[in-house]
């Protein structure tokens, strides 16, 4: 973005001038998607998320959803940023881009959270609980996102979606993925279905989020993938990422699951509890599926990590390794599918 400096210098002049001169900019190593700045302005600190450029997959990359959705969300129980103002033109920085403030907090990679205490770790475990419940139930019409997605056949929908996707960057044969490909679309349970669309992030880990220093969570991040869906989609889509092994690149709780390390972590069965009973809702034997569907949507998006990376269009700097997770993921997409059919 150095070559735009002056550009970007010149607008923010005119359109924002009471940030003052804009003397930094420092681009965020975290995130595989969408280049993110810190931009050091003379008055205050704000963020720059912005489209990459290049050759990019159809319907990716929708920063103006983040913004929109984020902007919506600004008087409800959801934490997120301040959004400043939306940038359509493309010949400011060479892509599209919104503005909006820093949040100043902790970030963690890692849900291990070894740095914590067993209440400390408990704490932050609801309150990423009570975010997805508030999430669930959110007045759509009163945010003014009843339409902000498609009411039904969600599943159905992604799952298209997804195989679409995956073979526009495509770079060899995975059983696994062929696997989900023939078989979750003539599997999707008729439950999910049946319940009310509610407002899903599609991306809720852990590394998308920022918490104050007394543990609240001062902002969720990473709005690309949102959308209406029916509950359970980000909960299962969060204990999917539990299961990850300790030294992946995207990193989860693996084999030490019942370690003491992990004391003050709720299982798996508790979280779902706690969600399914604070919505009212049973999804029976159904979440199995749940977390094949994960696996396939998920590995989607690490293939077309891993062919950003090789076409150097990617965004974070351990984008290969990431990518190359998406063989490993699909196939515990195709265990838990075999589980569930």
């Amino acid at each position: 973005m150095t070559k735009n400096n002056i550009n970007l210098k010149k607008w923010l002049q005119e359109k924002l001038p009471n940030l003052g001169n804009l003397n930094k900019i420092e681009k965020f190593d975290v995130g595989q998607s969408n280049p993110t700045y810190l931009l050091h302005c003379e008055n205050r600190k704000i963020v720059l998320r912005s489209k990459p450029k290049g050759n990019l997959l159809r319907g990716a990359h929708r920063i103006d959803r983040e913004y929109k959705v984020m902007n919506a969300l600004k008087e409800t129980k959801i934490p997120v940023p301040n959004m400043i103002t939306y940038c359509e033109e493309n010949k400011i920085i060479g892509s599209e881009f919104f503005l909006m403030d820093f949040i100043n907090g902790i970030k963690e990679r890692k849900p291990i959270l070894e740095n914590y205490s067993k209440d400390e770790k408990n704490k932050i475990y609801k309150k990423k609980s009570e975010v997805l419940i508030n999430l669930a139930r959110l007045d759509l019409k009163k945010c003014k996102l009843e339409d902000y997605g498609k009411k039904s056949d969600y599943l159905f929908r992604q799952i298209d979606l997804w195989i679409k996707q995956y073979r526009a960057s495509e770079t060899k044969k995975i059983e696994a993925m062929e696997f989900l490909i023939e078989n979750l679309g003539s599997n999707i349970p008729k439950i999910y279905e049946k319940f009310n669309p509610v407002l899903t992030h599609g991306d809720f880990r852990i590394d998308n989020m920022i918490f104050s220093k007394n543990l609240d969570i001062a902002s969720l991040l990473d709005w690309e993938l949102s959308t209406l869906a029916p509950p359970f989609i980000d909960l299962s889509y969060w204990c999917l990422m539990l299961r990850f092994e300790t030294y992946w690149p995207i990193p989860g709780l693996g084999q030490i699951r019942n370690n003491n390390i992990t004391e003050g972590i709720p299982k798996e069965k508790e979280l779902l509890q706690r969600y399914a009973d604070a919505l009212g809702y049973d999804i029976g034997k159904s979440w199995n599926f749940l977390l094949a569907f994960n696996c396939f949507r998920f590995a989607g998006i690490l293939q077309g990590v891993f062919k950003r990376s090789k076409d150097g269009n990617n965004a974070g700097k351990d984008a290969n390794k990431v990518g190359l997770l998406t063989e490993p993921v699909s196939k515990m997409g195709e265990h838990f599918l075999k589980l569930y059919i």
